[in-house]
């Protein structure tokens, strides 16, 4: 049995158990949106997509007066990340997801959950497939491709909307309702290099063991980034040893922070014993300085042959000291909102591919002036290193309007349900709500959900009462809009 099918609400863990069954990464949630259509018309729900992919579904209101009430939309993603343990043997093109129940908590088996956003697009179709519920004249809009690039809410027709207010339901904190975030750009830095036969002792050396994370919510946590670390350790590696970077491989998304990074060097044989003290080294200080976010790190230094194909020295110095120079982590705290964080960078990923070494990241910020000042950082380090740049997917963050109509309505109903006001926020995420509002320039909105945590990481879990709880509160709300 489904570990599942015993929780409350049971419709939406239901519509979560089945989301969860058919794999549904990004770029592959055709199989789960033919899923969801079929099942809306077996309903005799009004549902259509868009050339995207997106998916539209209109129901009439349910219940007295409801249907002079302005019009609601319920919206979620329906792709997830796709991150699993070094040891799992999860195929994310044809293994279902499978839970499990923990202390309270919902996890997957060494993989990521899709809690974030399967749960909040369970939470829409459970109220479009209920009989039983009140609400006024209802959309269910859920996108594809949030988790790069926000690509669904970036393409998706407004036209095909009416509602006046908007819930998104892909915030990750109980108590919490965000009515603004930061937007994002993408960056890449890429420099070419010429490998040829280099002698000497061929080396693998390997991060791991750091705790990852969200790369928007997480990045002020102090988890690391296995991409810095294993920079860090190149780059102290004595001149003397002429040392050439054969491999850097690290990361495959641009929204999670790398938790893994690993490289091949060739070297000297006479240098191997200095390469594993300096680990040893890299190791304790970072320990030292992530404190607990580190304790299961471990550095590996591993001899794997004799000779390969590498970059010269001086090629091999400048791709490191890129990454050296290129700053991760918060950039600056917001002056307007306590405790948020304005604007970082994240350095997600890094290949060596065909001669081609690219860096990727994601800047995000509140405003679209930092994003601009950054841009112009990186235009630097590329003139400086020799490198290409390149910028992509920028979209504007959501602007917040704090004496909205459906967020008055939004905190009696989380004072009904929990008995307190709701801690209203501003996220350093990207929430598709700041893309839509281009689509939808006349709609109110805002954004709640349970607490999940680990997003985007194996260790992704759901607290289980606040599904029920964020469920209550939203019922409750659907009753209350006018």
């Amino acid at each position: 049995m489904n570990p599942l099918h015993s929780l409350q609400p049971q419709a939406v863990w239901q519509w979560f158990a089945d989301i969860c069954a058919i794999p549904h990464p990004t770029y592959q949630e055709a199989a789960l949106a033919e899923m969801i259509v079929a099942r809306a018309k077996e309903k005799g729900l009004a549902v259509q997509q868009d050339e995207k992919g997106n998916i539209y579904i209109r129901k009439p209101a349910q219940g007295a007066g409801m249907a002079d009430k302005p019009g609601v939309i319920l919206q979620g993603h329906i792709d997830m990340v796709a991150q699993k343990t070094p040891d799992s043997p999860h195929n994310f093109a044809t293994d279902p997801i499978r839970p499990q129940i923990i202390d309270g908590w919902v996890y997957a088996t060494q993989t990521t959950l899709g809690a974030d956003n399967g749960l909040g697009s369970a939470m829409g179709l459970a109220v479009a497939f209920a009989d039983d519920i009140e609400h006024p004249p209802l959309e269910v809009l859920l996108t594809v491709e949030e988790e790069i690039g926000m690509d669904g809410a970036r393409q998706m027709r407004g036209d095909l909307l009416q509602g006046r207010y908007l819930i998104n339901l892909d915030t990750e904190e109980a108590g919490c309702v965000y009515v603004g975030c930061a937007g994002g750009r993408d960056a890449d830095l890429s420099l070419p290099f010429a490998a040829e036969a280099a002698d000497g002792q061929h080396v693998r050396i390997t991060v791991s063991g750091l705790l990852g994370g969200h790369s928007g919510i997480d990045i002020h946590r102090g988890h690391g980034n296995a991409i810095k670390v294993l920079a860090d350790l190149l780059a102290r590696l004595p001149e003397e040893s002429g040392w050439r970077l054969a491999a850097f491989h690290s990361g495959a998304l641009r929204n999670v922070i790398p938790s893994e990074a690993e490289a091949e060097i060739v070297l000297p044989q006479a240098f191997i014993g200095a390469l594993t003290e300096l680990a040893d080294t890299v190791r304790a200080e970072t320990q030292n300085e992530l404190g607990k976010f580190a304790d299961k790190l471990a550095i590996q230094v591993a001899p794997i042959g004799q000779g390969a194909q590498a970059a010269g020295h001086a090629e091999s110095r400048r791709m490191i000291d890129l990454l050296v120079a290129v700053p991760s982590g918060v950039l600056k705290w917001s002056e307007e909102f306590d405790g948020v964080v304005d604007t970082s960078n994240c350095l997600s990923v890094v290949h060596t591919k065909d001669g081609k070494f690219t860096a990727s990241m994601l800047l995000r910020s509140l405003r679209e002036r930092p994003k601009d000042d950054f841009c112009r950082l990186l235009g630097s380090i590329a003139r400086l290193s020799g490198a290409a740049l390149h910028t992509d997917q920028d979209y504007t963050g959501w602007e917040p309007h704090m004496s909205s109509a459906l967020l008055q309505k939004t905190i009696e109903s989380f004072v009904a349900v929990r008995g307190q006001q709701p801690q209203i926020e501003v996220v350093h995420a990207g929430l598709e709500c700041g893309l839509m509002q281009k689509h939808l320039p006349h709609t109110e909105m805002i954004s709640f959900g349970p607490t999940i945590k680990g997003a985007h990481s194996p260790k992704e879990r759901v607290q289980i009462d606040t599904v029920e709880e964020c469920w209550r509160i939203l019922l409750d709300l659907l009753k209350r809009i006018a």
